[in-house]
């Protein structure tokens, strides 16, 4: 088994404390993360936390991950409500072996399941902040949300595992190549801009006193803002007319959203479950795959899929 998948718990005492440069307490607590691996310390004599991340190898890149901690500190300096990794001595990305990993304070909070009036504009005024943020980030390496780059991306990461079956293979490549060509145009004259690209309810924490954090930053993206919107609305868009309202009033406090880009959110919608496609095939090789997600890949999995998509085509 490779340290990844057995990181032990010397292995990360060892790592963390010489990095902190403090003793820990005997508290290790794996925390729920089916990407990354990421544990709960605690220093040895005090109630001080930290949350471990050790990101998954060849997933992100040295570059990429700094990418993400700098626009965490920008952020966080703009006073937005972020959670930026410890810096030490410069440094907020560190390496165990193969293994690129970062150190949080544990900022605990609850999950929320729906928003009132005022949490809609809350939220639409932190995100309008995120966004003034990303906007000034113009050489990004992050790749760019729109299907002629990332779909077109996840197609080829698919095509090159054996994940998809044999029958659907046809179908499936004519399918993402169609949405590509009708739904790309959509994008041009669209700005796009480094946004959080995974921003859902399970994204968002509420601390009590401080109010709404967004969390999770590992796939920042260059993409439409809109992005950023329409998987915390409760339906499509036109079923979402009040909730939209009350985003776009706390939205446009501090930035202009661009209406015309909700015609974007099926084709996001679109792309997202083709990316979601990607992900599982690359997941697929590990050992315990099969026990997470059972019914993927099956031809009833495949069929349904492509009949999705197809529906959001035509």
């Amino acid at each position: 088994m490779t340290l990844w998948q057995n990181l032990t718990h010397d292995t990360i005492f060892n790592s963390l404390e010489e990095t902190l440069q403090v003793k820990l307490s005997n508290i290790c607590i794996k925390r729920n993360s089916y990407i990354n691996r990421v544990y709960e310390l605690e220093e040895f004599d005090s109630h001080k936390r930290f949350i471990v991340k050790f990101y998954r190898p060849k997933r992100w890149t040295f570059q990429m991950i700094q990418e993400e901690h700098l626009f965490l500190k920008e952020l966080s300096a703009d006073e937005v409500s972020v959670i930026p990794p410890i810096e030490i001595n410069g440094k907020t990305l560190f390496t165990l072996f193969d293994i690129f990993y970062a150190i949080f304070p544990k900022k605990g909070g609850r999950a929320i399941d729906e928003f009132n009036q005022e949490g809609w504009e809350t939220l639409g005024r932190i995100l309008a902040k995120v966004h003034t943020v990303g906007e000034k980030h113009k050489n990004s390496i992050r790749i760019k949300w729109r299907p002629s780059v990332a779909t077109k991306h996840h197609l080829q990461v698919l095509l090159e595992t054996n994940y998809l079956l044999s029958d659907f293979k046809d179908s499936f490549i004519k399918t993402v190549e169609l949405f590509i060509n009708k739904f790309d145009p959509l994008f041009e004259n669209q700005e796009l801009i480094l946004i959080h690209g995974d921003c859902h309810k399970g994204n968002l924490i509420h601390r009590p006193n401080e109010g709404i954090f967004v969390i999770d930053f590992d796939d920042i993206c260059v993409g439409p803002p809109v992005q950023d919107l329409w998987m915390l609305l409760p339906d499509v868009i036109e079923n979402s007319k009040r909730e939209l309202e009350w985003f776009l009033k706390g939205y446009e406090t501090f930035r202009v959203f661009n209406k015309r880009s909700l015609e974007l959110a099926e084709p996001l919608r679109g792309m997202r479950i083709i990316h979601y496609i990607a992900w599982l095939a690359i997941q697929s090789g590990e050992p315990d795959f099969q026990k997470h997600f059972p019914d993927s890949g099956t031809p009833k999995y495949w069929s349904s899929l492509i009949k999705d998509l197809q529906g959001i085509i035509y």
